[in-house]
């Protein structure tokens, strides 16, 4: 049964008697609907995917109701036919949309042209993921000249790395990349595993779907693909509306998408149309039934046109699946209800989406001037993130994450000065006070210096708000609060010494987490900024964040964090 009843029968004999009599039931129904077909020479019963009977009535009022079919219409048991019509479709559709990293499969390649055209494949995977392919296309021609193969990316950095991902998004991606290319230079010759289990179990960043696009495409291995284009695909073949992420579910369209490929002479090209057909024809919205070579399997749009017209409908109707409903052992109980006459939209269940959380961040411009009456020395204080968790290794204004989004502007100054103290090696005397500006903004000055202090003293100017910023990730609603602190003075030529490797926590910001959730440990040493650009020297470990300076005309170009900035106020 699909689920468990609410009122169990105690008396053995009157539950197997209640069984029995409803089985016949459903057998009498199903009998009643079995029509023969027509059509394509494939025999079915049109208790697959034809008019869907409700279940309701025979469950009794306490069971949700459920579309009355065989578990059977969720496999694909005869995929020649529609395979051959998906490679036709295919040949004619490859190159339309000019990517560059499609080619077709030579059986002459030898093992390292193999290798090649597997890290080839891998960079446009990783790039398309949650990514258009029209942005992908010059992100992936910039990559492949500056990376040619997988052992120029082995020996490049991070920060070079991050450079040219700049724009794209989840720059987690370009990490994971980098990584999984040193490992396999040092492990694996310099080659991608050739086979889709050591793919995905030994180079980090590879999943499941990565390694099978991977070895279908460039080692001719007949393993499946499952990304969110197939997922809706096949939920829709197959009729499947069962919550989209369940393991049940996953398991069904992993099955459906083994069956594509299994014994297929062009894996590949298999799984290339299977991601194309669903990105461009059966799409979420407005999907093109009458242009897809799947149409006369698909049992979603089958139950599309017969819905309502009864058993006359029936006439006719096709499937991939071709069983009846016998008994009721075999029914499925993973779908859940649908209302008569759904379309093919219908098609995948609607996964809850989970409210995204609300997030505020202040951001802190620090800047430092040499000369307070000249704009022409300007310099600004920029921190790493750590090497794991959200926005990782990426370079951003010193941020104190989390902050209650009730806090007032003067928890926003305390919050200031606490990361000036635990990025400066002499950090500015700060004041309890705070005093309005004459246009309204908040702004925190120094007190004047005493006698005994010198008047080149480095000093608090000012910190005034600069606007929002918003940005939605895909589970977090965040606001960036920024808020602008100058400072002046100092006695030098180069900007104030930073203490390499801060520890926020103990100065009131929130301590950056690791990968693995734990607060880095972190020591503070002093250094001085390098002469030449202005920069302290970064610190490699994960969970550190290095401070630096970089001169204005610098910034725009650094992979800080901030999408947009907000329009800073003018100098005084």
């Amino acid at each position: 049964m699909s689920r468990k009843r609410k009122q169990q029968l105690t008396d053995e004999d009157d539950d197997y008697e209640d069984a029995s009599s409803k089985q016949k039931k459903r057998r009498a129904l199903a009998s009643r609907r079995s029509l023969p077909s027509k059509g394509k020479g494939k025999k079915r019963n049109e208790g697959d995917a034809s008019s869907c009977a409700d279940i309701h009535d025979l469950e009794g009022a306490e069971s949700p109701p459920r579309c009355l079919h065989a578990v059977s219409l969720h496999s694909i048991t005869s995929p020649e036919l529609p395979r051959r019509a998906l490679l036709e479709w295919y040949d004619g559709v490859h190159a339309a949309r000019g990517m560059p990293w499609r080619k077709p499969y030579q059986h002459s390649w030898s093992a390292e042209e193999k290798a090649q055209r597997a890290y080839e494949v891998w960079v446009s995977e990783i790039m398309l993921q949650q990514t258009q392919v029209a942005t992908v296309i010059p992100y992936y021609n910039r990559w492949m000249e500056r990376f040619p193969t997988i052992r120029d990316l082995a020996a490049s950095d991070i920060d070079t790395v991050n450079s040219l991902w700049k724009g794209l998004g989840y720059y987690s991606r370009a990490a994971r990349l980098l990584s999984g290319a040193q490992k396999a230079v040092k492990e694996f010759g310099g080659r991608l595993p050739d086979n889709a289990q050591d793919m995905e179990s030994k180079i980090p960043g590879i999943g499941r779907y990565s390694a099978g696009a991977i070895c279908s495409i460039a080692y001719n291995q007949c393993v499946p693909v499952l990304d969110g284009n197939v997922h809706r695909l096949l939920s829709r073949v197959l009729a499947l509306h069962a919550p989209p992420k369940a393991k049940q579910t996953l398991d069904v369209l992993w099955a459906g998408a083994s069956a594509f490929v299994e014994g297929a002479e062009r894996p590949g090209d298999v799984n290339q149309a299977l991601i194309e057909l669903g990105s461009t024809v059966c799409k979420v919205r407005d999907p093109a039934c009458s242009s897809c070579p799947l149409q006369s399997w698909c049992a979603a749009y089958e139950r599309q046109q017969l819905e309502g017209k009864g058993d006359e409908g029936a006439k006719g109707a096709t499937s991939l699946a071709g069983h009846a409903v016998p008994d009721i052992e075999e029914l499925c109980t993973l779908c859940e209800h649908l209302p008569a006459g759904s379309p093919v939209t219908a098609y995948p269940m609607r996964a809850e989406k989970k409210k995204a959380r609300e997030e505020l961040d202040v951001v802190n411009v620090i800047e430092w001037r040499k000369d307070p009456a000249s704009a022409r020395e300007r310099w600004f204080l920029l921190v790493r993130r750590p090497e794991g968790g959200l926005l990782a290794g990426l370079h951003e204004f010193p941020t104190a994450p989390n902050v209650p989004v009730t806090s007032s502007s003067s928890v926003h100054i305390e919050i200031a000065e606490s990361l000036l103290s635990a990025l400066l090696v002499s950090p500015p005397p700060a004041r309890s006070s705070s005093a309005a500006t004459s246009d309204g903004q908040t702004a925190r000055r120094a007190a004047s210096p005493s006698s005994a202090e010198r008047p080149c003293s480095l000093r608090v100017a000012k910190i005034v708000p600069a606007g929002d910023v918003l940005h939605v990730f895909s589970h977090i609603r965040k606001t960036y609060r920024v808020q602008w602190v100058v400072l002046e003075g100092g006695g030098g030529d180069e900007p104030p010494p930073l203490v390499q490797t801060p520890h926020f926590a103990q100065f009131g910001a929130t301590s950056p987490k690791t990968s693995n959730g734990n607060a880095a440990t972190r020591k503070k040493r002093a250094t001085v900024p390098d002469k030449a650009h202005g920069t302290s020297s970064a610190a490699a470990s994960s969970g550190v964040q290095a401070a630096q300076w970089l001169r204005l005309e610098a910034v725009a170009d650094a992979k800080y964090v901030l999408v947009s900035r907000p329009s800073m106020p003018a100098l005084d």
